[in-house]
């Protein structure tokens, strides 16, 4: 199966199913090599690591990752580097040419993950959710904690496939993100 394709004047791009994601520029030729997902490990202070979080490791112009558990009303790490591509509303990336995506996993991490692809402009906006849960049997009561981490990573796809050495500005792509 080639996948589902989504495009505009500028951009014509494709996601597998197993999540290869991979574009081409105008006139529509031959698509880039396509990029697979990346497993990280985010570190969080009194929490220790939490592993599996998927990612693309692209160059971002604007990544943000926020951490919240369950129960809890604010998030245990939010944090952000880069611009917003200042062409892009975010208020209004539903008005965008997108693909969605939902898991839902028996077994392994993250169990439950549900990601966005919106093709706005020249610009990829990646948004998902991933759900995790683990043991925490020092917990009094139930004996697990759920984790949802939110990630949103833009990135200008047209600078990219004219300059593949495009300098990165990510929070989990390069160094990662440890005990913030």
């Amino acid at each position: 199966m080639p996948g589902l394709e989504i495009g505009n004047d500028r951009i014509l791009m494709r996601v597998e199913r197993d999540a290869r994601f991979s574009f081409c520029t105008m006139p529509y030729g031959a698509f880039e090599d396509g990029l697979d997902l990346q497993e990280g490990t985010v570190a969080v202070n009194g929490l220790g690591r939490i592993s599996g979080l998927v990612y693309y490791a692209m160059p971002c112009r604007f990544e943000s990752l926020e951490v919240r558990l369950e129960g809890v009303s604010t998030p245990i790490v939010s944090r952000a580097v880069g611009n917003w591509p200042v062409d892009v509303e975010d208020d209004e990336l539903e008005t965008y040419p997108y693909l969605h995506f939902l898991e839902e996993r028996g077994t392994g991490m993250p169990w439950r993950w549900e990601r966005w692809y919106t093709l706005a402009g020249r610009h990829l906006v990646f948004d998902s959710e991933q759900y995790f849960e683990r043991a925490r049997p020092e917990l009094r009561g139930k004996n697990w904690e759920r984790f949802m981490v939110r990630l949103r990573q833009a990135v200008d796809l047209a600078e990219w496939a004219q300059n593949q050495e495009v300098a990165f500005t990510n929070l989990i792509s390069t160094a990662g993100l440890e005990g913030r």
